[in-house]
């Protein structure tokens, strides 16, 4: 027998779970076991992702006929006989059920979770209808707080999967029990309304809830899981690409979950899970448009093209600008039609994207090219962390999880930032100066070498050369450096303690063509503002206000189809497909989820068919 056979053979165990014999790796717990053997083993406090608590009682199995024990915190032994389906077990999880109904206002028929509920599904497989004991709850008014969620604490059942997501999946710490007893509940923060705790607006607790207690406000209503399609693609929100499940129906979206066996632990931020799914009021660019007479008048997308087709190729200048959520395919096609016509291009995070490889050219000149970290995950895993620009909470949130993830298993936390630390709450040291980003780090930098530098700064400096040299260390790079030197003195850090890099431009793609920041705008403007959200579109809005003429493609009507003088139409996030590049140097593959609504299949017909005419 080979070590590796006999190394197998000394982690595997065989037991016996309802009469049939199952395997299963030493130290597995015997619902995990089950439950790859196809046995179905009731649960309500299990998620996966999550370690096992033993909360609800639930799972509970009989062992060799003598004891009674959790399946979710028992490990499996050889030998040992396992029972899931008796009626002695089912009557012990029939009177918790009707405990937990007596106990709570659980009337299905009103509830907006009724048909996703895992406590109903329980109940009705327990053969309930009806509960022995008097029905004792509190009317409480729920907590409406929140933009996106509601907490109904007479659906709660205390099972604290929301809590344990908040604190070890998305690093958190909101929610946590508060009072005792029957008086019990989940509180946020010192129990203050959750719209006005530390909540980031990730969803998780959401989508972990096992009943309506905890709901999203866009959600409730618009079906059951059962009557939906799910569609799995990737959010391109951020670099991140966290990975999705859309479920829609008929008549349009109804929600968006991570996908729980995902490296993000199935969480989401903010804009994946919520803005996306936000009703846009903005009416939706259904034709093109050419603005006569100072109004814009609609016609056919042919006539509409081969006019911008004009205007391009008798410009004598011509400023280009898009967003850096595009599919790869979209972006490179308009950038080839750009340069096609002699245009400067501008993609927001481009120049930065194209600083940190100068960078890290520079830096393989002397044999320091293995500092960028394969993975955004591996800040989990570091013993120290050196955050340079905390904005990351907002324009990276799963990545800012990580981080207070690893704070949360011992890592320290040093945060470079001029004006304020996002991070304060887990931050064992903080640079915030009021100066430059690029002074900050410089001193910081210095500080490695020059013992005479005054303190805090030096100590702050030297403490992070410290904790990074001592083990696992990851320099984390936010959007907001985008000076040269700055990056210079991130990476000099990383390789002076031989940690990790992690760098997060603006962009979305990272599968980004050569582009630079526009300074003077030329006579014509082409912003390719696709789905942007109008506070993305700030930068766009001052090209357009400085060009002779402006050609727009958008998928929404805003603020800058009104400066256009043409408009032609673009798809909605749900209506696209292609590829997209994340911050690991991934492909990912994005997925048509809704048909389009606008006269074209691909964001790239307009422009394929604008060079066409020109050509």
């Amino acid at each position: 027998m080979s070590e590796a056979t006999q190394a197998t053979t000394e982690r595997t165990v065989t037991l016996e779970i309802d009469g049939q014999e199952v395997r299963a790796e030493e130290g597995e717990t015997i619902l995990d076991a089950a439950r790859r053997a196809g046995i179905d083993v009731p649960s309500l406090c299990e998620f996966e992702n999550l370690p096992n608590v033993g909360a609800c009682r639930m799972c509970l199995v009989e062992i060799d006929g003598d004891r009674l024990e959790t399946a979710c915190t028992t490990p499996v032994e050889d030998g040992m006989e396992v029972a899931v389906d008796t009626e002695q077990l089912w009557d012990h999880r029939r009177t918790i059920l009707e405990l937990m109904f007596s106990e709570e206002n659980h009337y299905c028929m009103y509830c907006e979770m009724e048909g996703n509920c895992e406590l109903q599904d329980l109940f009705l497989e327990a053969g309930l209808d009806s509960v022995r004991f008097p029905l004792e709850y509190e009317d409480h008014d729920p907590d409406t707080s929140h933009e996106y969620i509601t907490l109904d604490y007479d659906r709660c059942i205390n099972c604290g999967r929301c809590i344990r997501v908040c604190d070890e999946i998305v690093g958190n710490q909101t929610l946590n029990f508060g009072n005792r007893g029957r008086d019990t509940t989940i509180v946020a923060d010192t129990d203050v309304p959750l719209g006005e705790s530390s909540c980031v607006s990730c969803g998780a607790c959401v989508q972990t809830c096992p009943t309506g207690s905890l709901y999203s406000n866009l959600s409730a209503y618009h079906g059951r899981d059962s009557d939906c399609e799910v569609v799995e693609s990737v959010c391109n929100e951020c670099s991140i690409g966290c990975d999705l499940e859309v479920y829609r129906t008929d008549r349009g979206l109804v929600k968006i979950d991570g996908t729980t066996d995902g490296p993000d632990g199935g969480q989401l931020c903010e804009k994946g899970r919520f803005e996306r799914l936000e009703r846009d009021d903005r009416p939706v660019v259904g034709t093109a448009t050419i603005r006569r007479e100072g109004e814009l008048e609609t016609v056919p997308i042919d006539e509409a093209i081969e006019h911008v087709a004009d205007l391009l190729d008798d410009a004598q200048s011509v400023t280009a600008a898009a967003s850096n959520r595009l599919p790869t395919e979209t972006l490179d096609a308009f950038a080839d039609a750009m340069d096609d016509v002699n245009a400067d291009l501008e993609i927001d995070g481009a120049d930065r994207a194209g600083l940190e490889s100068a960078v890290r050219e520079e830096l393989a000149v002397h044999d320091e090219e293995n500092l960028v970290a394969d993975s955004v995950a591996c800040i989990e895993d570091a013993d120290g962390l050196v955050v340079y620009d905390t904005t990351i909470v907002e324009t990276h949130p799963v990545a800012a999880s990580y981080v207070r993830r690893a704070v949360k298993e011992g890592a320290d936390l040093l945060t470079v930032d001029p004006f304020e630390d996002q991070f304060e709450r887990f931050s064992s040291d903080s640079l915030t100066m009021g100066s430059s980003l690029f002074k900050v780090s410089e001193i910081a930098a210095e500080a490695v070498n020059d013992e005479e530098r005054e303190a805090p700064i030096a100590s702050a400096a030297e403490k992070a050369v410290d904790f990074l040299g001592e083990g696992n260390g990851v320099v984390v790079i936010g959007p907001e450096v985008d000076n040269q030197d700055t990056l210079v003195n991130a990476y000099g850090l990383a390789a002076v303690t031989d940690s990790q890099v992690v760098g997060l431009n603006e962009a979305a793609n990272q599968a980004l063509p050569d582009a630079d920041r526009v300074d003077e705008v030329g006579e014509v403007a082409y912003l390719f503002a696709s789905d942007d959200r109008t506070d993305d579109l700030d930068r766009m809005v001052g090209i357009a206000r400085r060009a002779d003429t402006v050609i727009v493609q958008a998928a929404r009507e805003s603020a800058l189809t009104k400066l256009a003088d043409v408009v032609l139409p673009a798809l909605d996030w749900a209506e696209r497909e292609g590829t997209f590049v994340d911050a690991d140097g991934r492909e990912r593959g994005i997925t048509r989820v809704l048909e389009p609504r606008a006269p074209i299949e691909s964001d790239r017909e307009p422009i394929e068919r604008i060079l066409e005419v020109i050509a």
